[in-house]
């Protein structure tokens, strides 16, 4: 049965409001929507604990002022306390996004073909940069009102991760990857969202694998980033990191799949992502995760003051 099937029926007899968001639901199940989740919950998670490590102590305060009573995404306390905890609420909030507006704020397409032109892919500033130079801004005011910061708070978390995944800063005409359907070490079914895509694998699966490989998340977080790797990958700005990212697309996502394609070709059937790819890409998912984590805790730590 389909998302409208279940839910209209659910609608008779509860009140008005009640209604309305269950009719909202409906819509945002029934719209075709571009998967704009970027290194699933595992990943984001990752993010985040790697940061709080990194935090001055003025900056920690600071964050457990601001979720002290941190929102879930249907407006109930969420008891979460830590970044790792928060860093996926702007993925859960899109059930709640009537206007579905936000969900541009998770990704810069920048085309890998033809020119790149800011004004045309972060059109009235919706888009990850625009955003997350916004929300830094905000979280940075301490005359704004908590419950501003506190959503500036996860939303910069969030972003700070979307923005170090290659396919939420590239698109070859093809979404970030949402169209080229893959396999994944011969995995094809993606429940709930149908089919294994080339985006997803980024996000989701060679992060589970990789984790998996690792011995679990706690594994990955505990090894000490040492100090010159950590000074080097704190200077740079929101433009630098992202560039960064869209390098990666363009020199190491597409051209080291396993099919011949160009800018004036694109991919067609399903490409079988094997285990010489996985093998490849692990390396520098790690460390783009690992970047995510140590530049979250320099932007916290310049905008909670603290160094």
């Amino acid at each position: 049965m389909s998302c409208l099937g279940k839910l209209i029926p659910a609608a008779a007899g509860v009140p008005k409001h009640g209604a309305l968001m269950i009719l909202a639901l409906c819509l945002a199940c029934a719209l075709p929507a571009k998967n704009t989740f970027a290194w699933g919950d595992e990943g984001h998670r990752l993010v985040g604990v790697i940061a709080e490590k990194y935090l001055s102590p003025a900056a920690s305060r600071q964050v457990r002022a601001l979720l002290k009573d941190d929102r879930a995404a249907d407006g109930s306390l969420s008891g979460r306390r830590s970044l790792g905890e928060i860093a996926s609420w702007a993925d859960e909030i899109k059930d709640y996004d009537r206007t579905r507006v936000r969900r541009s704020w998770h990704y810069d397409d920048i085309p890998l073909c033809g020119v790149a032109d800011y004004s045309r892919y972060c059109r009235k500033d919706r888009c990850a940069s625009a955003q997350l130079a916004r929300k830094i801004e905000i979280l940075k005011d301490k005359g704004e009102r908590i419950g501003r910061r506190n959503e500036a708070l996860k939303w910069v978390v969030h972003l700070m991760g979307d923005i170090h995944q290659p396919l939420h800063a590239a698109t070859r005409r093809d979404n970030g990857g949402n169209t080229v359907e893959v396999s994944f070490l011969g995995r094809r079914d993606n429940p709930p969202y149908g089919t294994i895509k080339l985006h997803t694998i980024w996000d989701v699966h060679m992060v589970q694998r990789l984790i998996s490989d690792k011995g679990g998340e706690r594994a990955i977080a505990l090894v000490r980033i040492g100090d010159a790797d950590r000074a080097a990958w704190e200077r740079g700005t929101i433009s630098d990191w992202i560039d960064e990212s869209h390098r990666i697309a363009r020199e190491f996502v597409y051209p080291r799949l396993p099919v011949v394609s160009s800018c004036a070709r694109k991919i067609q059937g399903v490409v079988a992502i094997d285990e010489a790819y996985y093998s490849a890409a692990a390396p520098i998912i790690e460390t783009r995760i690992r970047k995510a984590g140590v530049r979250l805790a320099r932007v916290l730590n310049d905008s909670l003051g603290g160094r």
